[in-house]
């Protein structure tokens, strides 16, 4: 397989988690500071220490449901979910502070563990999902 076909084919099956990752990177912090419309709530989200944890559990909660979606291997393999998800969350941390024009020390460790929370609850529960879907599926009733 040459590299420009699989390079085609990463893209056109791996776009969804592509735009799930430009997301969970995208510099929201920085676009508060350049659009006060979009600042305002952002700021009021994001208010106290509290609400940043909460808000990073919910989003990597989300982007984590969906990735697992989309990519249901890692469902089996929660090793390599886990080292995206800390890649993910290092990676966001420092895109954030590159956009803040600092180096990035990675030491918000309340945002970490919003980030890890979040991402281990959606493996539990897209885990737990699957497991009792399966057992009630109606193509799995045993009928006399």
């Amino acid at each position: 397989m040459t590299s420009r076909l699989r390079w085609t084919q990463l893209l056109r099956y791996g776009w969804p988690v592509l735009v799930l990752l430009g997301i969970l990177w995208f510099p929201f912090d920085w676009l508060s500071t350049v659009w006060p419309l979009f600042g305002g709530p952002f700021r009021a989200v994001f208010h106290n220490a509290h609400d940043h944890f909460i808000g990073h559990m919910v989003f990597f909660g989300i982007v984590g449901v969906l990735v697992l979606a989309y990519l249901p291997g890692l469902r089996s393999t929660p090793q390599w979910y886990l080292l995206g998800v800390v890649l993910a969350a290092l990676l966001q941390e420092t895109i954030q502070a590159v956009f803040r024009h600092q180096v990035p020390t990675f030491t918000d460790v309340n945002a970490f563990n919003g980030d890890a929370l979040g991402a281990a609850l959606a493996w539990v529960a897209v885990f737990l999902l699957a497991h009792f879907g399966k057992a009630r599926h109606p193509s799995q009733v045993k009928h006399p």
